[in-house]
């Protein structure tokens, strides 16, 4: 827990989230079509108090803004006031669980948050939500978002595989001080293989097309404990492919969806795909153990699990990719979701800025 409200006490991060456009407006769509006039509002872990200060925008008369960094908080704070919404928006400097029915009244008819990580799950942001309406959302209460589906896709990338492998060219000295440290070389590939790679993937790349790939959903709206999230399992399968491929490994994103006030049009997503305009998230790769031999008939399957890791305040991952026409396998993981390779910050990838309108 120390390590996060470290890290979203910085305003540097919250910069890289504030200038995620596709981000700020999914949310904005959804909380517009929310109907939240004269409704309570719980943001969970506001930060910069953005999504609580959209929600007093759009007409919530009472807005409480839980953050549980004491320096962020105090940010939040100083934008409520600026923005003139010091009556409505309650910036609350506690964690979650520090929360009573005292701080929030008789409880609040729409939760909001924005806790997601890494193939979505990777800050155990699900969890929170999830106490949070079985302690202070009332009866039919709305929960944004209110789906989600993990999303995945195979690739084929040797020279990913290869740049991988040669990040460890200081093990193959074999005179380091008169030592031989090359016995160490397979340990450190290994570890390596087992990241999770953080790259802008081109959904070119991706033997399965984004719009056909297969996903598993998750109810936040419906889970009714904090351990139903303990562990996640899935099985997906794939589509035929375009072509015979050497698979090297899986591409994971996230989709989530929100609900509103049923008027009849589709409810906003948050898309990371890399179909999608570019989010603050990027992709996942997860590695293979070995590269996977598939004719694009071949039936693929993947079989996969999260478990919640406590210490870590993450999960750990692990995949089997199975071509069930040869009846090979191949093994990804297990993934600490919270140990990163940040591949795609080797090269500039800003956000786009957000067009204005002309003026007439």
């Amino acid at each position: 827990m120390a390590g996060y409200v470290h890290y979203y006490g910085k305003l540097k991060n919250h910069e890289g989230m504030l200038r995620d456009w596709a981000r700020n407006e999914a949310y904005e769509k959804a909380l517009a079509r929310a109907a939240l006039k004269g409704k309570t509002v719980l943001d969970i872990g506001t930060g910069s108090g953005l999504l609580a200060l959209l929600a007093a925008k759009h007409g919530a008369q009472k807005v409480f803004a839980v953050e549980g960094s004491p320096e962020i908080a105090r940010v939040a704070s100083r934008l409520v006031r600026a923005n003139g919404f010091a009556g409505t928006v309650e910036v609350i400097p506690k964690h979650l669980e520090e929360l009573t029915v005292e701080d929030l009244g008789d409880g609040v008819d729409v939760i909001v948050s924005e806790l997601f990580s890494h193939f979505l799950v990777g800050e155990l942001g699900l969890q929170a939500v999830t106490y949070a309406a079985s302690r202070f959302l009332k009866p039919g209460g709305l929960i944004l978002p209110a789906a989600a589906w993990l999303k995945l896709s195979p690739f084929e990338d040797p020279t990913l595989g290869a740049e991988l492998r040669a990040r460890h060219g200081f093990w193959q000295n074999d005179d380091f001080m008169g030592l031989d440290l090359t016995s160490a070389v397979p340990l450190a590939i290994e570890q390596q293989m087992k990241e999770l790679v953080l790259d802008i993937v081109d959904p070119d790349q991706l033997l399965v097309a984004p719009v056909e790939s297969p996903g598993h959903f998750l109810d936040l709206a419906g889970a009714k404990d904090v351990e139903d999230w303990r562990k996640i399992d899935f099985e997906l399968k794939f589509p035929p492919r375009s072509k015979d491929a050497l698979i090297d490994g899986l591409c994971g994103w996230w989709d989530a969806a929100f609900c509103g006030d049923g008027m009849g049009e589709e409810p906003p997503v948050l898309s990371t795909s890399p179909a999608a305009p570019l989010t603050v998230w990027a992709h996942c790769r997860f590695m293979l153990s070995r590269p996977l031999r598939a004719a694009t008939r071949d039936k693929l399957r993947v079989q996969g699990q999260l478990r919640s890791h406590k210490l870590r305040e993450s999960y750990t991952l692990t995949m089997e990719l199975c071509n069930d026409s040869t009846r090979e396998r191949a093994s990804v993981g297990p993934v600490e979701l919270s140990d990163v390779y940040a591949r795609h910050f080797a090269r500039p990838n800003p956000f786009p800025e957000k067009k204005q309108a002309s003026s007439p």
